[in-house]
């Protein structure tokens, strides 16, 4: 009954269910709830996948999946979703699975796709807090062989600004593993290193080598300026700036007859690794592995990881904050807003304890427990900036 109704063209239902707007669901109302999820009133994806997991199980769920599913795409993502929220909201996180980022940069976010100059300072807003990256010069040509630089080849040693979600994995990696040691090596080979990234081994032009390479020359050589605005009780402003470099030093070895071989060691600089240690926040690898191939995705659940557990109240981010506040290069909000409405239930399903609601002029955000639990975090303190309200 459940299929018939599915492939009875009731596309809205289909919809409702995507994008996490089905109401709780029992086993025996399961082809009614399908058909009237259009008219009933849209829940959060959150409250509604949880439940549902937690009303009829992961194998009635999925086979509610495969049932509302119009398309074999559709019908993966509703299995993958429904499979990573099973698996974080019933395991905890192995220790090994844990991981951190530097609360700043769970704030502010790197660009998703690449400038179109590479010598373009990259800059995002949230509230008081500022985020300025700069990047910097190298001359990998030199490799090549010897030469001398014209007056108006300066432009081409600039590296350009990190950007993606391989720049952010690979940001997530050097500081979870540098908040075990400031010198942080990268392993035997780069197929091996990419492999713990979770990304498949490619060569040629467009692999994952070149880009993973591209990206951690550009992590190492650009700059980071933090600047906050404090206003104490009279109303008076401060702003504070602080410029910091992750990267000290980098050391890239490869084999001419085969790239892939490598050794290769980043050194994070002393004030950012003391800074790291005290100011970062945990994230779960396995919601990060989910999220992988998507910068927007990995930019809301880390947003999330941060402000979620801190807040004492719903805080209200609407659409032109968070355009200013994302790595996302639309210039438009509808843009934007569209774009987070479909992928915010892949973000949710990584981050299950998530109390998340789209509105109509952006996301309501709602106190919420930790993507990863206290308990599990010991020595940890998070980023003293200013909050983005709430």
């Amino acid at each position: 009954m459940v299929r018939r109704a599915a492939r009875q063209g009731c596309r809205s239902c289909v919809d409702n269910l995507l994008h996490g707007r089905l109401p709780s669901l029992r086993t025996e109302s399961l082809a009614a709830a399908l058909c009237s999820a259009a008219e009933a009133r849209p829940m959060t994806m959150p409250t509604s996948l949880r439940r549902q997991l937690e009303l009829v199980g992961l194998d009635e769920s999925l086979r509610l999946a495969e049932a509302a599913g119009a398309t074999p795409a559709e019908r993966r993502r509703l299995r993958e979703r429904l499979e990573v929220a099973h698996q974080l909201l019933i395991d905890l996180p192995a220790m090994d699975d844990i991981a951190f980022l530097h609360s700043g940069l769970c704030q502010t976010y790197l660009p998703h796709t690449r400038p179109k100059e590479n010598h373009s300072v990259w800059r995002r807003e949230a509230g008081r807090f500022t985020l300025i990256v700069a990047p910097g010069v190298v001359d990998e040509r030199r490799r090549e062989a010897p030469r001398r630089i014209g007056p108006h080849e300066t432009s081409d040693l600039y590296v350009g600004v990190p950007f993606g979600p391989k720049a952010r994995l690979i940001l997530i990696y050097l500081q979870t593993e540098g908040r075990k040691s400031r010198v942080v090596n990268m392993g035997p080979s780069m197929s091996a290193w990419i492999r713990s990234l979770g990304l498949a081994v490619t060569g040629g032009q467009k692999g994952t080598i070149n880009a993973v390479r591209e990206q951690v020359l550009r992590i190492a050589r650009c700059s980071f300026t933090l600047q906050w605005e404090e206003r104490d009780a009279a109303g008076n402003t401060t702003m504070s700036v602080r410029d910091q470099r992750i990267v000290e030093g980098l050391t890239l070895w490869n084999g001419a007859s085969d790239p892939s071989k490598w050794s290769g060691t980043v050194e994070l600089t002393q004030q950012f690794w003391e800074h790291l240690k005290e100011h970062s926040v945990p994230l779960d690898k396995r919601a990060i592995a989910h999220l992988s191939n998507n910068s927007l995705g990995l930019d809301l659940y880390t947003l999330f990881a941060y402000r979620l557990p801190r807040l004492r109240q719903d805080l209200h981010l609407r659409w032109a904050q968070l355009l200013e506040q994302l790595g996302s290069a639309e210039k438009q909000t509808k843009t934007l807003a569209y774009r987070i409405r479909e992928v915010l239930p892949d973000v949710v399903a990584g981050y299950p304890e998530a109390r998340v609601e789209v509105t109509r002029h952006g996301l309501l955000l709602k106190p919420s427990q930790p993507a990863v639990p206290r308990t599990m975090v010991n020595g940890m303190r998070l980023l003293d900036v200013p909050r983005i309200g709430g």
